[in-house]
């Protein structure tokens, strides 16, 4: 009962830093969507829902037009159906023999379809299989050409997604981060969509979500180790840093642990910053 409250009363906190209780700048031009399917694609998507899966490869290996690079997918996990569900031997053997080569194909280009297939239940025998394949799409989606995708995906409803989505903002964060201790200053673009209260509002929900039972005794753990013992959306906020922090202290105020177990990784942050540039702020190592 203690946390339910707890929660409501951290809702209603970030709905008044949003609607204008803290002021930060606004992202600009980032939307939030992810690459629009083509035509075939959804149709094939269709024909595995039906569990036709000898037209799902039949199709693939005879797709011409393939600008995203799926038909190789759509291959794997049809022959990842037909040797479970029909125990195929030929299936079995393009299971285990093109495994590393699909892992090593994936892209951020292969999200809208690989994010679908992995959400079908007819594919949840093979969540370890599903969960590499997702950290390796979204590994190699950490860069600006997909922050809209990695955005997008932030807000899903399936944990596995969402995760890897945390994974590969916190990549293109650490990015922007190098920038700054490296001696240079972020572009008002990275500011702006960095300091989003849409986005700090989500991350601070998600650091809430997953509170580890470390963060009652963060302090006493050595600050090398604190990101790493929180890690996910604590070590996003941590690398946006300053943005961060007025959301965070409100909840703080109201007893919410990971806020200020979050905090402590901030400071820790700005800490490391300050002692490299006196002068610095969060998004320039020169100062403002």
């Amino acid at each position: 009962m203690g946390k339910r409250i707890g929660l409501t009363a951290f809702a209603v906190i970030l709905v008044f830093l949003v609607s204008g209780g803290i002021s930060i700048p606004s992202a600009q031009s980032i939307t939030w969507a992810e690459l629009p399917l083509l035509e075939w694609e959804r149709n094939i998507l269709q024909a595995f829902d039906r569990n036709n899966y000898d037209k799902v490869i039949d199709t693939a290996q005879n797709q011409a037009n393939d600008p995203n690079n799926n038909a190789f997918l759509f291959i794997y996990y049809g022959h990842a159906q037909k040797y479970y569900l029909e125990r195929n031997r030929d299936s079995a053997v393009y299971y285990k023999q093109q495994y590393h080569i699909t892992l090593n194909r994936l892209s951020g280009a292969n999200l809208p379809v690989l994010t679908r297939l992995i959400a079908m239940p007819q594919t949840s025998w093979n969540k370890k299989i599903n969960n590499k394949f997702l950290d390796a799409a979204f590994e190699k989606a950490a860069t600006m050409e997909y922050l809209g995708s990695i955005l997008f995906y932030l807000q899903s409803s399936n944990p596995d997604v969402a995760k890897g989505a945390i994974g590969g903002l916190q990549a293109i964060l650490q990015q922007k981060r190098n920038i700054v201790m490296n001696g240079g200053t972020l572009s008002n673009s990275d500011r702006g969509w960095m300091s989003d209260n849409r986005l700090l509002q989500l991350l601070v929900q998600k650091a809430g979500e997953t509170s580890s039972p470390a963060t009652g005794f963060l302090s006493k753990i050595p600050a090398f180790a604190r990101k790493k013992v929180l890690g996910g959306a604590p070590a996003c906020l941590a690398l946006i840093e300053d943005p961060a922090l007025p959301m965070l202290r409100q909840a703080a105020t109201m007893g919410n642990a990971s806020a200020a177990a979050v905090i402590q990784l901030i400071q820790d942050a700005r800490g490391a910053r300050l002692a490299k540039y006196p002068n610095s702020t969060w998004y320039s190592a020169t100062g403002p």
